[in-house]
């Protein structure tokens, strides 16, 4: 047995010491003294290759081990219940199983945190931030698209502004208290689009109007981005950006980033997630069967944006196309939610 250091509470002076188990305790002889300690005041270090290992006891008291396998060897000795998951993890803890299943388990928690937790925990601040916020964030966003260039002043007449905005407040809406208010844009390098900002603000472009073949079709889309207010997507989607941030800096220890600094590029690089669109995709479904309007028409919009798109990026640069898509490309019109759509328009 190697040397073992006894340190008696009362100074820093170490005292070899002849250490061993009976009867459940610890019994230390030290520097002409005898001490038993019981086995439920025994409180060991965790064992690591390259460092002595203590075994703290009461009254400030340790002992200090300068081979680890003979506080391996005392501990089992003792047998100590409340020490068992201790000694299980000691024994077990650098092996590879170990490591692996660990690592398998911190990969599922941080799934799990990210897919389920998250999105609640977005969804709940979502929904108590203050109007007021919300319409600073939404004014700096239509701000920043205008002094950038992207959106240009709609090329539409103030008659079909006009036209189009009377029949949409005119559609009876699922929930009354969702805020909406409509600007109109032209924006030839991003195409047929529209998009809904965190006050209720819903930017609708003239290129989507100009590839609509109804009022019907617009009325739909502009539906679908009411569901997105309805149900703050682009609040929780910047929410959850800047848990996300706020988790990475904190463990690269940066705190340079707020959640409001993030708002305006969340919202202008985002892409919804599939279940928000289906999300906003039912509440226009329900809005236009309101209305007595097919949420069919929808599904004719979105082929038509579709294949605009398609012939668009054929056009276009590798770089143009990147940052045309990167910007505002928010619900892309999937196969699945057009059908969806048609076997909606099929039922009541």
């Amino acid at each position: 047995m190697a040397r073992i250091d006894f340190y008696d509470g009362s100074s820093a002076h170490a005292h070899e010491a002849r250490v061993f188990v009976q009867d459940g305790a610890i019994i230390i002889h030290a520097n002409g003294h005898g001490y038993t300690i019981v086995a439920s005041e025994v409180e060991p270090t965790l064992s690591t290759p390259n460092a002595r290992r203590f075994i703290h006891l009461p009254h400030h008291m340790a002992l200090e081990f300068h081979d680890n396998a003979d506080a391996e060897h005392l501990l089992d000795e003792l047998n100590a219940a409340h020490l068992k998951p201790m000694r299980w993890f000691d024994k077990h803890y650098r092996s590879w199983s170990f490591i692996s299943s660990a690592f398998a388990v911190f990969v599922v928690l941080i799934a799990a945190i990210y897919l389920f937790v998250l999105p609640a925990a977005s969804d709940a601040i979502a929904q108590r931030l203050p109007a007021d916020s919300l319409n600073i964030m939404s004014q700096s966003v239509i701000t920043e698209l205008e002094s950038s260039g992207y959106v240009k002043a709609s090329t539409l007449s103030a008659t079909r502004q006009a036209e189009l905005l009377a029949k949409f407040n005119a559609l009876k809406k699922p929930d009354t208290s969702v805020p909406f208010t409509l600007h109109f844009f032209s924006a030839p390098d991003i195409g047929p689009n529209a998009f809904a900002l965190p006050s209720g603000d819903v930017v609708l472009l003239d290129e989507l109007v100009n590839v609509a073949n109804s009022d019907a079709q617009i009325l739909g889309v502009l539906s679908h981005e009411l569901g997105h207010v309805a149900h703050r997507h682009t609040m929780r989607n910047i929410v959850q950006s800047g848990i996300v941030s706020f988790a990475v800096s904190a463990w690269l220890d940066d705190y340079g980033n707020t959640l409001l600094n993030l708002g305006a590029s969340t919202i202008l690089s985002q892409k919804y997630s599939r279940d928000f669109e289906r999300e906003a995709d039912d509440y226009a479904i329900k809005m236009m069967k309101m209305n007595n309007l097919s949420p069919a028409e929808l599904a004719d919009l979105f082929v038509l944006m579709e294949k605009q798109q398609t012939e668009s990026n054929s056009n276009t640069t590798e770089s143009e196309e990147s940052s045309i898509i990167d910007l505002l490309q928010s619900h892309p019109p999937t196969p699945e939610r057009i059908a969806t759509l048609r076997a909606a328009a099929q039922t009541k």
